[in-house]
């Protein structure tokens, strides 16, 4: 080969070579029609756009259109964009991306972001209510996408104190040592088995009460009278539901504590009660019940009284639940008088003779018993 001919060959290779050069040198996207990025709302996106050619840094732009809602664009180096976020509304989003140059030179390129439906959230509705000193467990739910982890966190506010959540579950649990209501943002970052991080963000109160205390003892009852009493507690998250075993023969308890039938034996009842409170927590607690004898006035004679001398005797009763009313019919001695809380006859007669009358009481519960006495005055 000639030397002609061989400068006339590297000419052309020259020429060739630059007009290569500038096609190589020409700005712009490095997916110049790219696809449909096929998101859904929760996804936790990461989306690279790369850019090539022309002179650094790149800058990459939003000519026109917008992003998803939670979506937004950021320059990762001098060739990479990134269009990162979290889309909270699902629906076809097109928005017209450029990148500039260093000599301020462009290309566009349409980027269309199609967000489906959420898949993935935090199925719980709401908290049920904690009691402060005792044992709390609740476990959050989150589907319907399959994954292969998730892991769960407090991301704004705070638990009660004593409370904690598992981020491997989402169990709350603990013993809550303060009252009140506690705000806070639950968050859930779950591993897809498509590979794609989902996350959903839910806020909840969870309220403390005050410990549940029952009461330790009921109004007394009686023999073949309606019971009127009722299992009672404080604190906690009204209403109650109430059990109890060891209740006397004709007595039963209401889901709602009261105390029904008529009882039919006397005597001292344990009882073994059990409520739940509104918001779950239990108490467990010892009450007794103590059921009376049926008021009866059992005195059959009364002591003689002396003339001018000073009297008392006291009418002798069995059962009943005090709080007695007594009243006399008939005509006492003068001088003596019927005590009517007491049933005490006391005082000074006046006058000898023998004296007829009918005594009548009634007790707390309104059993009432009637006696006819004489009182003979010497």
């Amino acid at each position: 080969m000639t030397s002609m001919r061989f400068l006339r060959i590297l000419a052309v290779l020259l020429v060739l070579g630059g007009v290569f050069a500038g096609v190589a040198r020409a700005l712009d996207f490095d997916d110049e029609d790219p696809e449909p990025v096929r998101i859904e709302v929760g996804w936790v996106l990461n989306y690279k756009i790369g850019t090539h050619a022309g002179c650094l840094p790149h800058h990459v732009v939003i000519l026109g259109g917008t992003l998803p809602p939670g979506l937004a664009l950021s320059q990762v180096d001098d060739h990479t964009a990134l269009v990162s976020g979290v889309p909270t509304q699902e629906g076809e989003w097109n928005v017209w991306l450029a990148v500039k140059d260093c000599e301020n030179r462009s290309a566009e390129t349409l980027f269309t972001f199609d967000v489906s439906h959420r898949s993935y959230a935090i199925l719980t509705s709401s908290l049920p209510a904690a009691v402060a000193g005792s044992p709390y467990e609740f476990k959050h739910q989150a589907g319907d996408h399959p994954t292969r982890f998730a892991e769960w966190k407090i991301t704004s506010g705070s638990l009660p104190a004593g409370l904690s959540i598992n981020p491997n579950d989402g169990v709350i649990s603990g013993t809550p040592t303060a009252t009140g209501a506690s705000t806070f943002t639950v968050t859930v970052i779950g591993n897809g088995d498509d590979g794609n991080l989902r996350t959903d963000s839910k806020q909840f109160t969870l309220n403390v009460a005050t410990a549940i205390a029952v009461s330790s003892s009921v109004r007394p009852a009686e023999v073949g009278i309606p019971v009127r009493s009722s299992l009672s507690a404080t604190g906690g998250t009204p209403p109650f539901t109430w059990t109890a075993t060891g209740l006397p023969a004709g007595v039963t308890v209401s889901s709602n504590g009261t105390l029904a039938g008529v009882p039919r034996q006397a005597g001292s009842f344990p009882i073994a009660a059990h409520l739940v409170d509104a918001g779950g927590a239990t108490k467990d607690a010892n009450v007794t019940l103590v059921v009376k004898q049926r008021l009866a006035i059992t005195a059959k004679t009364l002591p003689a009284a002396r003339t001018g001398r000073a009297y008392k005797a006291r009418i002798a009763t069995r059962g009943g639940v005090a709080g007695f009313r007594w009243t006399v019919s008939g005509k006492l001695p003068r001088g003596l008088k019927l005590g009517t809380s007491t049933g005490t006859i006391s005082g000074k007669a006046a006058g000898a003779g023998t004296y007829r009358f009918t005594v009548r009481v009634r007790d707390a519960l309104g059993a009432a018993s009637t006696k006819k006495l004489v009182l003979s005055v010497r």
